[in-house]
């Protein structure tokens, strides 16, 4: 990956200043734009003047008054990191004869000082400062860098002086050579090259590494120096963008003063950044002001403005690539990795150069003009985009990024999930993954939806991928075709979707050709309710459509299992690939019960109390519980939960017996022996896992019969009530639990034990071993 590198140590924490423009022979005084001389004197930086520019200090001039007479039009900066601050705050310049500085001054008078404004004592600090290297950008601008071809020129040497590679912060640079130094390095030749303005900019640590045969455990402020020493003085490139054999033909066809023994990079910096020479054919400069018409008079270097800029906003920088960055969740930048990928690669330099001069050869243009001929369909212009697959194509940006967050190995089994919050079916998830494992299967669990991880010790030591930021942008289209194409480059043996909406989807338009190499289960719970009644969910939408393609249909309930059966009239081999397999219980179930204890430390609490805990959600009805606790007055109701999928309910009217507490997220959390029993109610469901769990430990349960419940609590276990029975059918159940002691012992260790047979992890695991692939 690219990198602007900025620090080595505190040496590296100062900004550099901004390059110079090239020197204009006017010296006419500005245009003010009214700005008072006093005014202007205050944003102006006479310290840093000064020290940037050695040949102002050599003289003995007045620093403010060489600024306003040469200095504006040279482009020295009036304080540090100047043309960084007009670029980034977009401060318009009207006229060529116009001062940036005075620009600058009624550019923040107008917006209130709201733009930071550089006084002297903050400009002189610039190490505090990190905004990148920017230029004045603006369209009335005429500075332009000088063509130095023929570098013998004694002009040329005259005007050398400027510091064009010595404008640099002098304590940042100083630093790095007294280190150089210490270090026993002769640092001669580095004086003369702009480390801070051009070097650390153009510097990727991850290019140099690979080129230096250095290893990741060598720092990014170690390879920089290492580079300093070893690399730069003998022709090693600082990164992708500097390409030697290029940048030699271009100094050769500008007639620039001969590389001769000098290393080509050092030559670029002391000669080719004032030509303006782009030393790599992956960019050029003509193409980045051409598709960027607001840089038509930018007046640095054009690659150092897509470096310092250009890059992270995502500008073109050549008509021979366009460059899609992609329409997903995730903020892709295919720049970066189009350079980092092919900047490496002498054949792509190759082959793009060629591009490049076939584009403007006479061959071409007769290919053309011969076709139009023929076929007036066929266009002459040049100006159209061109393309080099994959990088313009948007699509492939989102799977490309899927395919590098891919953890490393092989994966026996994929687990796809929407998200891992709080839910069922995210417990069930956790609870298969680990299974998985247990069974030998390396893992892995794929996010599709949101990026919520809230519960990772549910899953163990197996691996992740999230594609829900990658995703969250596509249409369906896209979403299940990358999710389609990342499970076929990982091909595992089976796949499981538990509740992922975009597996459904892929499995439905998919599925045909996702079950030639992997097994295909998918889990079904419970089918929600509308309002109206009606079935919905998962089990409605996604079974009849994508049951061909299925291994396993897997239910958490027979109920469930059953109703599919039915509805569908499945019969011998099909029928035996719908097959419920119980949510196992994760506490350990000990030989007394809660009931014995809860019994025990009855007499101590001064009212009867029952336990609900559920979403406060239409499904798991709420209200029913405020309705029975108004019922019975005379006993006390504690609940934990909050509304997940609907509004949150009124609780204006909360009856004076009812406590709301805060979701748990343990059962350790819940003071289960204070109380007298748990309360469920639900008017559809499966097998809730918070019974499973309560029932191991032998807690006297009242529950609706809804769903899969009845698999799990029946009259010898519990006291279950029908679904939509009166709140006094409810309230009757509840006294008639807390009336009947023996009943409490008896019922909640049959309970346990129906939990312990089950729902036992042993018997959770023989099941999907025996649906693997």
């Amino acid at each position: 990956m690219l990198k602007r590198f900025r620090k080595l140590g505190n040496l590296l924490g100062a900004a550099s200043p901004h390059e110079n423009a090239a020197l204009l022979s006017a010296h006419e005084r500005p245009e003010l734009l009214g700005v008072g001389l006093d005014e202007l004197r205050q944003h102006f930086d006479a310290e840093f003047y000064l020290g940037t520019n050695s040949d102002v200090a050599a003289v003995s001039a007045d620093p403010f008054e060489h600024y306003l007479e040469y200095g504006w039009r040279e482009g020295r900066e009036p304080f540090g990191q100047f043309f960084s601050t007009l670029y980034e705050h977009r401060v318009p310049i009207s006229s060529p004869e116009v001062c940036p500085l005075a620009g600058y001054v009624v550019s923040i008078k107008k917006d209130g000082g709201s733009k930071e404004a550089s006084s002297t004592s903050s400009a002189a600090d610039s190490s505090s400062a990190d905004r990148g290297n920017g230029v004045l950008r603006t369209d009335a601008s005429e500075v332009l860098f000088e063509d130095i071809g023929g570098g013998g020129d004694p002009e040329y040497q005259r005007v050398s002086p400027l510091n064009w590679y010595g404008n640099q912060d002098p304590s940042w640079a100083s630093g790095i050579f007294s280190l150089l130094r210490s270090l026993g390095h002769r640092t001669t030749e580095l004086e003369e090259i702009p480390l801070a303005n051009y070097v650390r900019n153009i510097f990727d640590p991850d290019f140099v590494r690979d080129n230096m045969g250095l290893g990741d455990e060598i720092g990014d402020s170690e390879c920089f120096v290492r580079y300093l020493m070893f690399g730069l003085l003998s022709g090693m490139s600082p990164s992708p963008f500097f390409h030697d054999a290029t940048y030699r033909r271009r100094v050769e066809k500008r007639g620039l003063l001969e590389i001769g023994k000098e290393a080509a990079f050092v030559h670029f910096l002391k000669h080719g950044l004032r030509a303006d020479i782009s030393p790599s054919p992956l960019f050029s400069n003509e193409d980045y002001v051409s598709l960027n018409r607001d840089l038509v008079h930018y007046p640095g270097p054009k690659l150092f403005h897509f470096i310092n800029h250009g890059l992270e906003e995502r500008r073109q920088f050549s008509s021979l690539v366009t460059i899609a960055h992609g329409d997903s969740g995730v903020a892709l930048n295919s720049s970066r990795k189009f350079f980092s990928r092919l900047g490496a690669i002498e054949r792509a330099h190759d082959e793009l150069g060629a591009a490049a001069e076939f584009k403007e050869s006479q061959l071409l243009t007769k290919i053309l003009a011969d076709a139009h001929s023929i076929d007036p369909y066929v266009m002459t212009d040049m100006s159209i985009p061109s393309f080099v697959p994959p990088w313009h194509d948007q699509d492939y940006v989102a799977f490309n990024q899927a395919l590098e967050e891919i953890p490393e190995g092989e994966f026996d089994a994929v687990v796809l999930i929407p998200f891992c919050k709080v839910g069922g079916s995210d417990y069930v998830a956790g609870v298969l993954s680990r299974s998985l494992s247990r069974l030998g299967k390396n893992v892995l669990v794929v996010q599709t939806d949101q990026s919520d991880w809230h519960r990772s010790d549910w899953f163990g030591n197996v691996s992740r991928l999230d594609l829900s930021e990658i995703t969250k942008g596509l249409s369906s289209d896209k979403a299940t075709r990358l999710l389609y194409e990342v499970l076929r480059a990982i091909r595992p043996k089976n796949t499981f979707n538990v509740n992922s909406r975009l597996a459904f989807e892929t499995f439905n338009r998919f599925g045909r050709q996702l079950k030639t190499f992997t097994g295909l289960h998918a889990y079904y719970f419970c089918a929600d309710r509308t309002p109206s009644g009606d079935e919905a969910g998962y089990p409605v939408c996604y079974f009849s459509a994508i049951f061909e393609h299925l291994t396993t249909a897997i239910t958490d309930s027979k109920d469930l299992s059953n109703t599919l059966t039915k509805r569908f009239m499945l019969m011998g081999r099909m029928a035996d690939r719908v097959t419920c397999v119980y949510t196992p219980s994760k506490i350990c179930i000990q030989n007394d019960t809660l009931a014995e204890r809860q019994l025990a430390g009855a007499a101590k609490r001064e009212r009867p109390r029952i336990m609900w805990a559920g979403r406060f959600d239409r499904q798991k009805r709420f209200d029913l519980l405020l309705d029975v606790a108004r019922e019975m007055p005379d006993v006390d109701f504690w609940a934990w939960g909050k509304a997940v999928l609907n509004s949150p309910p009124d609780l204006s009217e909360l009856p004076s017996n009812v406590t709301l507490h805060e979701p748990f997220t343990s059962y350790d959390e819940l003071p289960l022996e204070d109380v007298d029993g748990f309360f469920y109610t639900s008017d559809w469901d499966g097998v809730p896992t918070i019974l499973i769990e309560l029932g191991g430990l032998g807690v006297p349960l009242i529950a609706s019969a809804s769903g899969g419940v009845p698999e799990l609590i029946n009259d010898k276990t519990g006291w279950p009530v029908p679904v939509g029975s009166t709140v006094k059918a409810y309230a009757d159940a509840i006294k008639a639990m807390m009336a009947d002691t023996e009943q409490r012992s008896t019922r909640s260790k049959a309970l346990r034990e129906k939990v312990r047979r089950q729902h036992s992890q042993a018997s959770f695991d023989k099941k999907i071993a025996g649906l693997l692939k």
